[in-house]
């Protein structure tokens, strides 16, 4: 009979590293933060104001907030813990810290749609939360946690490195509430600034995106670590 080839011998290199990595790293990332904002955002949009439609302003509140805690969350996957003897497997670092960023993306905007949707479905009548414009904001917002984790894991590990994350995004929230006017960040639904604000907010992804994809290179003077 003849031998079926096995569809990853296809895949490059990379790719089948990249299936091989997938259990171990399922394990080793941290995930109780993830899992803990995902129970509690949900609570709270599902428990907030019991009996009552929530207005626009906690609606959007309610969502922002949870980008927010999911942005910060998600830093403590990209911490490895075996990063010393990890160093000397043949995989490039920057294929395991990719795979880490797009495994907790998966959770993560589960949990914030899952909100998404409780939030909608509290609405009250006739008022209005933009999927894509509330989508856009926590996408950045979980990105410039990931950036600022990532480059911070280029130099230390354990949590405190997700912490940096966390912090980056907390200093970069706490700046934006200084700005008025045009640059306001955070505007309500039906403002005849959303659209200009959000494509400001279009305009950061590919910078946070930027972040990421440099810090997630291999390490000078190492293979990979």
């Amino acid at each position: 009979m003849p031998v079926t080839e096995s569809p990853a011998a296809h895949l490059p290199a990379w790719g089948r590293s990249a299936i091989l990595l997938l259990r171990p790293l399922l394990r080793a990332i941290d995930w109780p933060p993830a899992a803990t904002v995902a129970v509690c955002t949900a609570a709270v949009a599902l428990l907030a104001f019991p009996g009552r439609d929530l207005d626009p302003f906690t609606a959007l509140t309610l969502t922002r907030m949870a980008g927010l805690l999911f942005g910060a969350a998600s830093a403590f996957a990209l911490v490895d813990a075996m990063s010393v003897s990890s160093g000397a497997l043949p995989v490039p670092r920057w294929l395991r810290q990719w795979l880490r960023t797009l495994m907790v993306l998966v959770p993560v905007t589960a949990g914030w749609g899952l909100t998404y949707a409780i939030v909608l479905a509290r609405l009250a009548p006739g008022a209005s939360l933009p999927l894509a414009g509330t989508a856009l904001e926590a996408a950045v917002c979980v990105l410039a946690a990931l950036g600022g984790a990532a480059v911070a894991v280029r130099r230390s590990q354990g949590r405190q490195a997700a912490l940096t994350g966390a912090a980056v995004l907390g200093a970069l929230v706490v700046a934006s509430l200084f700005l008025s006017g045009d640059l306001w960040p955070w505007p309500l639904p039906g403002d005849v600034s959303w659209e200009p604000v959000h494509r400001g907010w279009l305009a950061a992804l590919p910078v946070v995106l930027t972040v990421l994809v440099v810090a997630h290179r291999d390490l000078r003077g190492r293979r990979s670590r």
